[in-house]
């Protein structure tokens, strides 16, 4: 017997990579697509449902607020670009947290939580006992402090010989004393990509390509045809 899903997400790219990935495994069935939260109630009040993958971050309602109404939830994937949600989220019961952009491999260590008995992973072998919580923040030594940042609001990271400004959506940008090429060690290689020699950009917040550049948050970043293929991999991937 397949297990009916349904994807809400107000995305229409994170939608149709969803759906690509479920039409992938033989013992899901995809019953609906919803842009938001109100839309998603009412068709779990109609039918039968048994993996909701879930955005976080929608209109007028939020999928945890969504969750906090359901009596009887079915399992729950959450899929959010949103990284610092990823401990309170296990508050609701849910079976596993995936940072955009999600590769297949990752989605599918998700779905085996649910199909393999006594949670044994197919894409480990192995056991688990509980849902992996991946890495959401790291800190930077600048100005004699110490800064935190979640992944998900950094927007991308400048280089500058042996220091690196860092840009987000909530701070003022910050120099620190760090080469690019070994930050990048450090940060999430799905969500982070090198498309120039001085610039890494998280790809959570590209909003526009166009020719050799790159559109965030009204800043214009170029990419290079040294590291155009990483750029090029990821479409690919997500297309």
């Amino acid at each position: 017997m397949k297990l009916n899903c349904l994807i809400v997400d107000d995305e229409p790219i994170a939608q149709q990579i969803l759906e690509k990935y479920i039409k992938q495994i033989d013992a899901l069935h995809l019953v609906g697509k919803c842009n938001d939260a109100f839309e998603a109630l009412n068709v779990l009040h109609r039918d039968n449902i048994d993996v909701l993958f879930l955005d976080i971050k929608m209109p007028s309602l939020t999928g945890l607020d969504m969750l906090k109404t359901l009596q009887h939830s079915p399992k729950v994937i959450l899929t959010t670009a949103f990284s610092e949600f990823g401990v309170e989220s296990y508050d609701y019961g849910i079976t596993d947290y995936l940072l955009k952009p999600i590769p297949f491999e990752r989605f599918l260590k998700a779905v085996n939580k649910i199909l393999i008995p006594k949670n044994e992973d197919l894409s480990t072998g192995g056991m688990e006992s509980k849902a992996e919580i991946e890495p959401t923040f790291i800190f930077f030594k600048a100005d004699k402090k110490i800064h935190k940042y979640f992944f998900a609001d950094i927007l991308f990271i400048e280089g500058n010989g042996n220091y690196v400004k860092i840009h987000s959506q909530h701070e003022k940008p910050i120099m620190v004393l760090d080469k690019l090429t070994e930050l990048q060690e450090k940060l999430p290689k799905k969500q982070f990509i090198r498309v120039h020699k001085s610039f890494i950009i998280n790809v959570s917040h590209i909003q526009k390509i166009e020719g050799n550049m790159i559109n965030i948050k009204q800043k214009v970043i170029p990419i290079s045809a040294t590291f155009k293929s990483n750029l090029e991999g990821l479409i690919q991937d997500n297309y």
